[in-house]
């Protein structure tokens, strides 16, 4: 909370000096505005957002602004009376003016800034320890951004979260990939889910982010899903759209956000189904392959053979202070030691890649299309006439779901924004006139 005072105006009618408004305290006369600062946490982003800004009480000796963003803002204040003569023109005219007072800038940091708000990233693979990098980012500072990796081993990509010093409640906005699309027809968008979630300190949250390459999602290039796990237990899942197919008119459907079915297929007869929908907690514990075309499921908690031959169960935690394993047991050295419960899988990568596979018919230039996408429960292929089923998405009932939705995402990458959870950020301010 800070209090301004004003600058030298308002004791004569014809004063058109500018009003200052600056930090600090004053006694001095004339206007003197009072600015009230409350903020709970903050939330910026690299990219362009849409800010909201309510004003109460303009009229009033007390106005009232109250904005869904947080950081540095700009602030003027105008001060007018229909009246009030305060510009001198000329000796025979005189012209009714708005005083204003200078433009400032405040910079307004919330209780959750008042600590740290760092989040660890590692990437690092289930099959081989050659491949680690790690950061740590502020997120009242900026944003996390995180995007599957158009690359051959994504499958085995690992993107895992933790904060170090405290827990830090954040907004996650998450989506699988794209659809490909095919000869003008158009592929499926990523199924999103935007939520709210507090990630505990030193404790393994991963994000599995595909990417619309083979296999990552299915044969005919169906989008991927985008899945969030603590630990080994699955918390939400983004379905990834369906590719299109060839045919004019053979659209691919869109994946679902949590709790939201996948989109059907557009085209002939043959266009693919999206993946079903799965209510809130409702998963079962099997993950099931795609059979061909039909989709399939993904796991509710990570297996992993090395922990499974261990007898440890997939939704366990595996240890408070543990440095990440291998799918064969190996350690990861590089990695810190942290309460860990994900599993790496090698060979059926978690049923993650559940997109029903397109038909050995549905080729067009040596490359298949229409493939269904993934997610929490697969989308079926369709076929060169019909375009492929979006994959489902899915929530254990743990998050605050704020928004889902059928597409939403065109990239052919998954992608996750965490930021700061932000709530309702309020200036207020009085201004006071007086010797007008």
């Amino acid at each position: 909370m800070g209090k301004a005072g004003g600058g030298g105006g308002g004791t004569s009618a014809y004063n058109n000096q500018q009003v200052t408004l600056q930090s600090g305290t004053s006694s001095a006369t004339g206007v003197d505005p009072y600015i009230e600062v409350e903020y709970n946490s903050a939330s910026s982003t690299g990219s362009v957002i849409k800010t909201t800004t309510n004003i109460t009480g303009a009229q009033s000796s007390w106005m009232r602004i109250k904005r869904d963003t947080v950081g540095i803002h700009e602030l003027k204040c105008e001060v007018s009376n229909p009246t009030a003569v305060n510009n001198p023109a000329s000796s025979s005219t005189r012209e009714n003016s708005s005083i204003f007072t200078d433009q400032v800038e405040f910079n307004a940091l919330s209780a959750v800034n008042l600590t740290r708000s760092n989040l660890t990233y590692e990437i690092c693979q289930d099959n081989t320890t050659s491949s680690y990098s790690s950061e740590t980012v502020n997120l009242f500072v900026q944003p996390m951004t995180l995007t599957g990796w158009s690359a051959s081993n994504n499958s085995y990509r690992n993107i895992m979260i933790f904060p170090e010093e405290e827990n830090v409640t954040v907004k996650m906005t998450m989506s699988g990939s794209a659809g490909q699309s095919f000869n003008g027809n158009n592929g499926g968008e990523g199924g999103q889910t935007i939520f709210t979630y507090t990630l505990l300190k030193n404790t393994e949250y991963t994000l599995k982010l595909g990417v619309t390459i083979e296999p990552t999602a299915s044969i005919g290039r169906g989008g991927a899903g985008a899945y969030f796990y603590e630990g080994g237990r699955l918390l939400v899942a983004c379905g990834g759209g369906g590719a299109s197919g060839w045919n004019s008119g053979s659209h691919g459907g869109n994946g679902g956000g949590a709790g939201v079915q996948g989109g059907n297929g557009t085209g002939s007869n043959s266009a693919g189904n999206g993946g079903y929908r799965v209510g809130d907690g409702e998963m079962p514990a099997s993950g099931l392959a795609p059979s061909g075309t039909q989709g399939g499921k993904v796991e509710s908690c990570t297996t992993g053979q090395y922990w499974k031959d261990q007898g440890e169960s997939p939704c366990a935690w595996i240890g408070n202070s543990e440095k990440f394993r291998l799918f064969n047991g190996t350690v990861n050295t590089n990695t810190k030691s942290i309460k860990r419960g994900y599993k790496a899988d090698y060979d059926k990568y978690g049923y993650r890649h559940n997109g029903g596979n397109a038909p050995s018919y549905a080729v067009k230039n040596g490359q298949f299309v229409a493939g269904g996408g993934s997610g929490a429960t697969g989308g079926s292929a369709g076929d060169l006439t019909g375009g492929g089923g979006g994959g489902s998405g899915y929530s254990n009932g743990s998050v605050n779901v704020v928004k889902r939705t059928q597409g939403g995402n065109g990239n052919s990458q998954a992608q996750c924004l965490i930021e700061l959870l932000s709530e309702s950020p309020t200036t207020a301010f009085q201004i006071l006139v007086r010797g007008v």
